[in-house]
């Protein structure tokens, strides 16, 4: 057994041990693919029927969304670890998926004749397999990348990992006498403390480590180990990663979210000072400027053929904007006592909260989260603002604040894009949908043990917790039902006692019960169709 075998069977034990949690990316999904190549200038292949591989698909949670959502679509998924693999193909199994394929096997026999991909998507593996893989990674996004597709490739970047180093160094030194695997977390954890509370104030590295902590405290233990215990982490600077690209025959196109790129987004003396130095230089360069800026720590790096370098912006183009079609949702909140006069906070479906004053934005705020979860076209979007007068001028005046309102949602990354109708905007059957599969993963994910992740067609992790009469009702949502028809059937479980009511009451026996069911499928339907779960 040679090196690389040795280390696959190492990297394929450790998986195998403590199964990572198998999630979506948004970021990594090919509709957010092909919308952030538009905005470079880059010609991508149409969702409905691409080809997708992702190396490092662990259970394959990451590409299950597509394939729900694109039965004509065909993708295959590559993982070390037998054990995860299982566990997806028992979902494809039960949830009777024909177009995804997932294989045990190591990325080094991927060779030509394992297939063309419009969309080659490998996160979390880069920085953590020996070098040999990365080189076959790299190898396989020339040699089995289609002429107009892209890859992308995520990995921890320096500086910002230069205190990660520290950190995973001083946890792999303290647990390195681990007899296993849950001794070796909690030795490593335990070195946290002195990283954090132990530290000598003269240590001039104790904010970059605290902060670093800081963020490791927020993860799970899946994340710690796999991040920070296995025995491959080797972050790069982010121009060595682009000279790796080219030497592989490929090109570096732009980060996968494209915002991450503008110097502007981080403050006016970020701006100023990293367009003087930056100035005339390559684009690969600028960026490595600016995460010395920022003191960058992660990328996710999109690359395509060499040969089509000379067609890629140097930054997204936000002209470009009026092409894409735009999704969110924004919920109107108590505006904090420190924030500016006049202005308002919104509470998107995220949890992440928005503060403006901009009439332009309020006004696109409202209208994506009328449209939500479908995406909604610029000529629409600026039709609706119109024609509710959300947005007063004449019209020249209207579309362009319409147009700078998305730019600057664009650049606070509150909203999703895509650059072709998507599944929410397709159907349009009147009765309630869940979105395929959902319902049987939240089931299947009341199982500690259970390592698919649910999410959204956006490619959304979500987890909602459901009272006993949400989940029983959960199932018939499936676009076969009318309103009226899951309100009597809720009604009849309530009365026959099959479940207790939302707050944990028994109605058994009880008449008049049709308000109660109501109220209850209102509440859940909301939650729903706020965490984009709901199709039409």
């Amino acid at each position: 057994m040679n090196t690389t075998d040795t280390a696959n069977q190492q990297i394929a034990e450790q998986y195998d041990a403590r199964p990572y949690a198998s999630n979506a990316f948004y970021y990594s999904s090919p509709g957010h693919l092909r919308a952030m190549a538009h905005l470079y200038g880059a010609e991508t292949v149409p969702l409905a029927q691409a080809r997708v591989l992702e190396l490092g698909c662990a259970a394959g949670g990451n590409l299950l969304p597509f394939v729900l959502a694109y039965p004509e679509a065909h993708a295959v998924g590559v993982d070390l670890s037998p054990v995860q693999v299982q566990h997806g193909q028992k979902v494809v199994v039960d949830l009777g998926i024909q177009n995804l394929d997932l294989r045990a096997m190591s990325l080094t026999d991927i060779d030509k004749d394992f297939g063309e991909f419009d969309y080659i998507v490998v996160h979390g593996v880069f920085s953590w397999v020996p070098p040999e893989v990365r080189q076959a990674i790299l190898r396989i996004c020339r040699e089995n990348l289609s002429p107009l597709g892209i890859a992308y490739i995520s990995y921890n970047t320096y500086p910002g990992w230069k205190a990660g180093d520290i950190v995973r160094d001083a946890m792999l030194l303290h647990s390195h006498s681990a007899t296993d695997d849950d001794e070796k977390l909690a030795s490593a954890k335990a070195m946290l403390t002195l990283l954090s509370e132990g530290l000598s104030a003269s240590n001039p590295l104790a904010p970059s480590l605290r902060g670093a902590v800081a963020q490791l405290r927020k993860q799970s233990d899946y994340y710690v180990t796999h991040e920070y215990l296995e025995t491959f982490n080797a972050p790069c600077y982010f121009l060595e990663f682009t000279e790796a690209v080219q030497q592989a025959g490929l090109a570096y196109m732009g980060d996968a979210e494209a915002h991450s790129e503008l110097s502007v987004i981080y403050g006016q003396n970020v701006q100023l000072n990293h367009s003087l130095v930056a100035l005339g230089q390559p684009k690969v360069l600028r960026q490595q400027y600016l995460d010395f800026a920022i003191g960058r720590n992660f990328r996710k790096s999109m690359v395509v053929h060499h040969e089509r370098e000379g067609e890629i912006d140097i930054n997204p183009e936000l002209g470009r904007v009026p092409d894409l079609r735009w999704a969110g949702f924004f919920v109107l909140q108590d505006s904090p006592a420190n924030a500016p006069a006049g202005s308002q906070t919104y509470i998107n479906h995220k949890g992440q909260n928005l503060t403006t004053s901009e009439a332009k934005v309020v006004a696109v705020l409202k209208t994506l989260s009328e449209a939500w979860p479908s995406a909604i076209g610029f000529s629409d979007l600026l039709a609706q603002v119109q024609a509710q007068e959300l947005l007063r001028g004449d019209p020249e005046a209207v579309k362009q604040g319409v147009e700078e309102a998305l730019q600057i949602l664009f650049k606070l990354n509150q909203v999703r894009m895509s650059l072709e109708q998507g599944p929410y905007d397709s159907r349009h059957g009147t009765s309630p949908m869940l979105v395929p599969g959902f319902a049987y993963l939240q089931v299947a994910g009341q199982d500690p043990a259970f390592d698919v992740g649910r999410a959204n067609l956006w490619h959304e992790v979500v987890n909602i917790q459901l009272k006993d009469a949400e989940a029983f009702i959960l199932p018939w949502i499936d676009g076969t039902n009318t309103e009226t028809q899951l309100r009597t059937r809720l009604r009849d479980a309530l009365q026959q006692g099959k479940v207790p009511s939302t707050d944990g009451q028994m109605l058994t026996g009880q008449r008049n019960l049709d308000a109660t069911a109501g109220g209850i499928l209102n509440k859940l339907f909301d939650l729903l169709r706020r965490n984009g779960l709901l199709l039409g």
